[in-house]
Order: C-alpha cells, then structure tokens, then sequence
C-alpha cells in the first residue's frame, strides 16, 4: 500500500447503510481504504505513512454524483447552434435567457439572421417548443428569409422546422417520398424525419472542430454539476468511430474530472454493420483507457420524444387528438432486443408513453421465457407516462426504472394544459410506485434534454415541485434518501458499477463531491441550490473554478 491521504469533513455521507457517516475518508492508490474519524481509522494510519488533508474541513463528502444517460456528442453538436430555449440555461460560453412566446421567439430569429453576413449561411437554432413559442411553421420562417436555410430544432431534438431553403439543404422531398415523418408544407422533419435531415446538419455543425469544442463544454458543464460519472447512452449516434476519436482528445486523459462510460446505440450501430454488430463492438471494447471504458449494455428506442409529446399513448390519448410516433414497433423493438439478450447484453430501452413502456415490457417478458436469465438489469429510461399495472409487472419481472427528474420540473404545467390533462401530468415519472414496489429508481439529465444539475433532479422527484412552484402528483414522490440513491449508489447499479462506484466504502474507487451543505440539513426542497466546491477522482482532488 501506497501513503494514506486522509480527507476530514464536517460530515461524509457515504451511501452504504453499513455505515452511513462518518468524519474522514482514508484514500491509498486511488481507492479508500476506511471511511470513520480520525481515532477509528487508527489501526491504519499507526502503521502506514500518511497526510491529513483538512481542506473540505467545513464542507460535507458523498459519494462522487453518476449521470447515467446523457449524450456528449448530441449535445456537442447542440452547443454549435445558437440557443433559443423556453428556459434560461447556464452554458460555457454564458447564460441564456429564455424566449417567451411566438413574437418574442420569432424575433431572436431575425436577430441571428440579421447578424449574420452571408446570405446563404445556414442559420440552426436549438430550444424551439410549441408551448412555450407558438407553432412556428415553414411560412413563418420564409418570412425572415427565402435565401438562408433557418432549422429551429426542436427542445426534444426529436424534430426541426425548416424554411423553404432549409427544406432544400436537408434534401426533405427526396426522404418525403418514403418517409411520412416528412411534412414539406408545414417545414416539420420530426423522428426518422429528423434523422434523415442529420446527414446534412451533422456535417454541418461537426466540422471545423465545432464538435471538440463542444465536448469542452459538456466536459466543464459536468464538472459543474458534481457529476464524476458518466454514461454516454447512446454512443455512436452519429459515427462510432468519429465519436471515440474525439472522446478520446477531450474527456480520455487523466486530467478529466471523471470517468465516462460508453453504451451503444443498437439502430446506429445495426445501420453500419447490420448483422455483424455484435462483433463490432466488442472490437470496441477493447479499446478502453483509464478514463473512458465501455458498459455491456446496449440502447435501444421504442417510441417518441416526450418533450415533442410524439411517445405513444393509450386511451384517452392527447388532449387535441394528435398522434405520437414509433421509433421501433413492438415487433422490430423485440428482434432488435433479442441478439442483444442472448449475448448477456444489460437492455436499456427509451420509452416515454404508457403504449411505449407496454411495448418494452412484453418484450422483456417474451425474452425471459425464451431465454431466462437472472439479474439482467433491464431498465426502462426516461419513463415519462406509465400505469400502476405496469409497475407492478415491472417489479415482478426483476425490470428498472431510469427518469428524467426534469421532465415534471420543467414541462409538468405545460403539458397539463396543452396535451395530458391533469392526472397523467400531474403522475408523470411515476417514481413513488416505483419504490413501493422494490424497483430501483435512478434519475439522469438526457443532456442535453436538461441540465448536468443531479441534486436539482434529486430535489424534483423529492418534492415534485414544477419550476413555477406548483406541486403535482406529491404521492409519487421520493423519500429524500432515495432521491440521493438515485443519483449516485443505484444508478451505479443500474451501470453494474455499484462494486467500484455510488457509495464510499472500503475497497471502492474513491471518487467524491464536495458540498457547501449537508443534503440531510437542507432537505429535499434545498438539495438543487446546494453549491459544488470540488470533485475527487481516485483520490485526486479537481476543485471547481
């Protein structure tokens, strides 16, 4: 053994009921060695060189914060437009204030057009969403310009809208003629359709080290946030091998202030080596560093976004009787699975809607009686709309939940009025069954679906309080230790990381947060306003600018 670095605290919070606190955390070779006090963790330090180190002295120690699904090069991508979002957002390059209503959206529009020089410069902007800014179509946006391609892309991502030289920048009549996700009279490409206009804004937005750039700044977003674990749950959206090249420049050396791991996306990767795919990626997996490793687990999308509200609903459906969207149908979705399933791969499937989250469901209980298989951590991600006989199959067939905490933060209102009415919005993320009935529950940003914030996630599950104050559907709330677990030791579980990371114990990798506030103190109301001074890889300490 190495020399001992002691790290006192006002309070160590370590997540492991065994010992739940503690007043000082001893670390050797990157992993710690006790947690205790300073006369417990004696019999260790009378025998082994070691340091006191005092500088969290006034601060509170827990385990390093896990965001379990977000998207690195997605939202690399996303920070190469220009931001016109519902809500105000903290990005690298500074704040964002939100735009209120058609005009006010409208306006930014023609503001960024009117900055820019070239006539034919495409003009690509990230935040649009029907609630908050009005339906926003292809006339209105022909109306600022004929000559410049405008995309106002959608707050889901899951959609753009384009002006008339967008429609032709993005080739829209040519996937119109196959894909009915295509609208060329409204300027609405949303799903297969928004993916189809990618090879053209992917290129655009990637290149001349735009996409490095970006991967700066969701490298200082999540330090920012606590966060000194990652998951990329959708690795390989664009092109694997683009993506792990920049991955490794910007987030691969020791100097990054957390570990990332990796989870293919199975349509993308099945698109590039169809049959085959297996085989490649576990090519890929044999090229993880110290910093950035891969998960054997696999992502795979039922049906639409819930922030476009294109997830697939049962009865009564939307309020204005639209319809939602399949990313795979329930018979694709259980063939995509299947290969996965019986190479032991963990499943993690994007559902949002009660028909989505049906469909993922049947699938796994077709897959466990054709092949059992014990412990297989399927988990359900997002899990915006759901019933109380789907949890109850959920827990019975061993199936996990993974929510997006901002989903009834900042949408729940909204979508009350507009699209659910009040008790399938007010019951979204139904998380509070979720723990009555032994299901693990962990909450992840999707960024950048929202913020890289894990205790204002942890504070919304808790308190089921939307941005504007109002509380919805408080018996689906979390307990506030549950809403800590989520974001650290059970979404290590849900990783099978929970042997190296999401508590502090002996034997584990010694990755902490430091907080200017003890969780326990502030309660659950407080836990998003709590400020981050530090986080603590292996030992090693990255203080926060």
């Amino acid at each position: 053994m190495g020399e001992i670095t002691v790290f006192t605290a006002r309070r160590v919070i370590t997540m492991d009921p065994s010992r739940p606190d503690g007043t000082a955390v001893a670390v050797s070779e990157g992993r710690i060695v006790e947690v205790g006090d300073l006369g417990s963790l004696q019999p260790w330090l009378s025998r082994h060189p070691h340091t006191i180190d005092d500088r969290f002295a006034d601060a509170v120690l827990m385990p390093g914060l896990i965001d379990p699904h977000l998207h690195p090069a997605l939202a690399a991508l996303l920070l190469a437009c220009h931001w016109i979002p519902p809500e105000p957002w903290d990005l690298p390059h500074g704040r964002v204030e939100a735009a209120e209503g058609k005009d006010g959206f409208l306006a930014r529009v023609r503001e960024l057009h009117d900055s820019i020089d070239d006539p034919n410069e495409p003009l690509v902007s990230f935040g649009y969403h029907a609630q908050y800014h009005g339906e926003v179509l292809r006339p209105d946006l022909d109306a600022i310009s004929t000559t410049r391609p405008i995309v106002c892309w959608q707050r889901s991502f899951h959609e753009i809208r384009c002006n008339q030289a967008a429609l032709e920048w993005v080739n829209a009549e040519e996937g119109a003629a196959w894909d009915p996700y295509i609208e060329l009279d409204s300027g609405r490409l949303f799903e297969t359709g928004m993916v189809w206009s990618l090879q053209v804004l992917a290129s655009n937005l990637m290149g001349d080290g735009q996409f490095d750039e970006g991967l700066r700044g969701v490298r200082e977003l999540v330090h920012r946030g606590g966060v000194t674990t990652i998951c990329d749950a959708g690795f390989g959206l664009f092109d694997m091998d683009v993506e792990w090249e920049s991955l490794v420049a910007v987030m691969g050396d020791a100097s990054t202030p957390y570990r990332t791991y990796l989870m293919p996306q199975v349509p993308s990767a099945r698109s590039k080596w169809k049959d085959n795919t297996l085989q490649y990626l576990e090519q890929f997996t044999e090229r993880s560093t110290d910093r950035i490793s891969f998960v054997k687990a696999a992502k795979v999308l039922a049906d639409g976004a819930f922030i476009a509200q294109l997830m697939m609903l049962g009865p009564p459906g939307y309020i204005d009787g639209h319809s939602g969207a399949w990313l795979a149908e329930p018979d694709r979705l259980l063939a995509m699975m299947r290969p996965f399933w019986e190479a032991d791969y963990d499943l993690h499937i994007h559902c949002n809607g009660d028909v989505g989250a049906a469909a993922a469901i049947d699938a796994i209980q077709v897959l466990l009686h054709e092949h059992p298989r014990f412990d297989h951590r399927s988990t359900l991600h997002h899990f915006g709309v759901s019933t109380q006989a789907q949890i109850r199959r959920m827990a019975g067939l061993g199936v996990e939940v993974q929510a997006n905490g901002y989903y009834l933060y900042q949408f729940g209102e909204r979508f009350r009025e507009a699209w659910l009415g009040d008790e399938r919005a007010s019951l979204m993320t139904r998380l509070g069954s979720a723990r009555r009935h032994g299901v693990s529950v962990a909450v992840h940003s999707d960024l950048p679906m929202a913020p890289v914030r894990p205790l204002l996630a942890a504070q919304a599950i808790a308190t089921r309080r939307t941005r504007e104050g109002t509380v919805m559907g408080l018996e689906e709330a979390v307990s506030l230790d549950d809403a800590l677990a989520s974001i650290t030791i059970e979404a290590a579980y849900q990783m099978r990381m929970d042997y190296e990371i999401g508590s502090l114990a002996s034997g584990k990798l010694a990755d902490m947060v430091a907080l200017d506030a003890d969780p326990y103190e502030v309660g659950a109301e407080g836990l998003g306003s709590i400020g981050i001074l530090a986080t603590v890889v292996g030992g090693e300490v990255f203080d926060l600018p």
